[in-house]
């Protein structure tokens, strides 16, 4: 699945549109929250610092013109002042050195332009691919929006869909991380961007209108990501780039939607999450990578009719945004070859959900790593 965003809009500038526009996962989705800070400024503030005696002034300046004219949710502009100035700098700074601070922010500043054009509650989903090809790179990236949220001057995001299961509704027999063991490729979603109003995900992109939820709102599209491709393994804690507990899911995917890897519009995304068994047929993730944390993700087992298919309802959230959705996995890349009678009992599973199985957004993951 994927995650969600705070967007700082700067000008009219549409840099980076096209990549982060048909943006995923559930999946770490979960930055929550993406600054969208435009790359001349941010540069200029840097250098600024070091050539005035005024450095306050200048940053409170810049700060203002980056967070004017914002849609709503809006930055508590006199909060990022007051706490996050230092940060703001820092980025700047080290963007010169190499970091892709300022990438990240660039990036999320065509999500901006897109939330202002289209609404929907889309900002967050595009800006969640922005920080999750260059914003969790930067640790001053990770800094400048860890300030905002410690001192409360981000804003929280509508919720991204509704939370369709409850522990209640998982299998009670799914008591052991081993029985989930392997590689599962995703292959159908309901989180396919869908808006109650009908509005097409990305207008202009080709995608097939589907609408699993009629009169719901799932805008992200976390679930149509191409090559998305879950790993449940043991680790021993010190196996990938953070500490992490004995099982964990190694997830790849990458930005884009409806198909395989020639579908994708970023380079492959790589995140892991810690993941625990927190109730019988309930996978709870914790993301150890995500560049505003905690992300969480509870994955609820409702249907495991053959030991290659499986259709999961998820629910998750940053400190910005809540977000929802749900996936059907599969031992094969592609659902072609699922029993007919499979099949059917996802059909009826999904019904007792409010959602329509035949709507569902399916991927071919063909290519994919």
């Amino acid at each position: 699945m994927a995650s969600p965003q705070i967007l700082i809009r700067v000008g009219d500038d549409s840099r980076g549109v096209e990549s982060v526009q048909a943006g995923h996962p559930k999946k770490k989705l979960f930055l929550a929250a993406g600054g969208i800070l435009f790359v001349g400024v941010v540069v200029g503030v840097a250098f600024a610092a070091v050539l005035t005696p005024d450095t306050t002034t200048v940053s409170e300046n810049a700060i203002k013109q980056l967070l004017q004219d914002y849609p709503a949710p809006s930055v508590d502009v006199k909060c990022f002042i007051e706490h996050c100035t230092p940060q703001f700098l820092g980025c700047g700074a080290k963007s010169v050195l190499g970091e892709p601070c300022i990438k990240a922010m660039e990036c999320e500043q065509g999500c901006n332009k897109l939330e202002k054009e289209v609404g929907h509650n889309r900002a967050p989903g595009c800006a969640y691919i922005c920080e999750m090809t260059y914003g969790y790179k930067s640790p001053a990236f990770t800094e400048l929006m860890e300030c905002g949220r410690d001192h409360k001057c981000l804003p929280t995001y509508p919720t991204d869909g509704e939370c369709l299961a409850t522990d209640a509704d998982a299998l009670q027999n799914v008591t052991s991380l081993d029985q989930v063991e392997g590689d599962w490729w995703v292959i159908k979603g309901i989180n396919c961007g869908q808006v109650s109003d009908g509005t097409p995900f990305h207008p202009g992109m080709g995608y097939p209108p589907l609408n699993p939820t009629k009169g719901k709102n799932f805008p992200g599209g976390y679930d149509w990501y191409p090559c998305q491709h879950e790993r449940f393994v043991k680790s021993s804690g010190h196996d990938f780039p953070h500490p992490t507990a004995p099982w964990v899911n190694n997830i790849t995917y990458c930005g884009g939607a409806n198909g395989g890897k020639t579908d994708c519009n970023t380079s492959i995304i790589d995140t892991v999450a810690n993941v625990t068994l927190c109730a019988p047929g309930v996978v709870c993730h914790n993301y150890t990578d995500a560049p505003l944390m905690p992300q969480f993700e509870h994955w609820r087992i409702i249907s495991w009719p053959h030991p290659d298919y499986m259709f999961t309802i998820w629910c998750g959230g940053t400190p910005l945004l809540m977000y929802n959705g749900g996936i059907t996995l599969s031992k094969h890349r592609t659902g072609k070859d699922m029993p007919k009678w499979v099949e059917e009992n996802f059909r009826q599973t999904a019904k007792r959900f409010s959602v329509d199985w035949d709507e569902m957004c399916p991927s071919t993951n063909e290519d994919c790593p």
